[in-house]
């Protein structure tokens, strides 16, 4: 029994051996050690120098598909503006009676009907303040400055109206009864020349809106280059 053992190991050490003598693997059909490694594969390659690396796409393969770009991106650069029917939403304001004339007959040139758009008019509310004034001449203003500067009241001197000019406003107000409300305050304090005056109406605010604009009358409006400042439509 211990011979078979003794023989079994120096048979072991033979093919041991054997491995890792490349020539003498190859003469008994051994795999050999240096088998399967990087050196032997190259050695086995067909032609090496036909192979070509391509270069590979950022994300993917040299065989990847092109990529298409997206729909959206080209409308939104213009490409396919030209060819575009949706009706354009376009307002104008706030504006006065000469401005809102104007951007009528700008809309006239562009082709838009008369009954294309519509103008959304708005009376501005009166405005009242506490006045002291008129005064006739800078040396009786100045006096009153000083006087109201002395009671710590808040006041601003007034540029127009030109019949109210050279006067003081000491507030101004949304209504008349909150004009008298104030003026009685003051009166309280001393104040005993201010009186209530109720200004000009500052008149209409006009805003002209288009809802459904041809895009090709949108165009003409553009190219016009007015005054108007044409806007897409606020949310409602």
């Amino acid at each position: 029994m211990l011979r078979l053992l003794v023989a079994a190991l120096v048979l072991a050490n033979l093919v041991f051996w054997a491995w890792h003598q490349p020539p003498v693997a190859q003469t008994l059909g051994l795999p050999g050690v240096d088998a399967g490694r990087e050196p032997g594969r190259l050695a086995r390659q067909i032609q090496p120098d036909a192979i070509r690396i391509l270069p590979a796409e950022p994300g993917g393969s040299a065989t990847s598909a092109p990529r298409v770009a997206d729909p959206s991106m080209l409308v939104a650069s213009g490409a396919a503006s030209s060819t575009d029917t949706t009706p354009l939403c376009l307002e104008a304001g706030p504006l006065n009676d000469a401005a809102a004339s104007a951007a009528a007959r700008e809309l006239a040139q562009a082709g838009v009907p008369a009954g294309g758009w519509v103008d959304m008019r708005r009376e501005l509310p009166g405005r009242w303040i506490l006045y002291m004034g008129r005064f006739a001449e800078r040396e009786a203003l100045q006096r009153k400055v000083e006087e109201l500067q002395r009671l710590k009241l808040p006041f601003s001197e007034l540029r127009t109206p030109a019949e109210l000019t050279p006067g003081l406003a000491l507030g101004e107000f949304g209504t008349e009864g909150d004009a008298q409300g104030r003026l009685e305050q003051l009166q309280n304090r001393g104040v005993r020349t201010a009186k209530i005056q109720q200004l000009p109406s500052p008149g209409v605010e006009h805003r002209l809106r288009v809802d459904r604009l041809d895009p090709a009358a949108g165009q003409r409006l553009a190219a016009l280059n007015a005054g108007t400042r044409w806007q897409p439509c606020a949310a409602p």
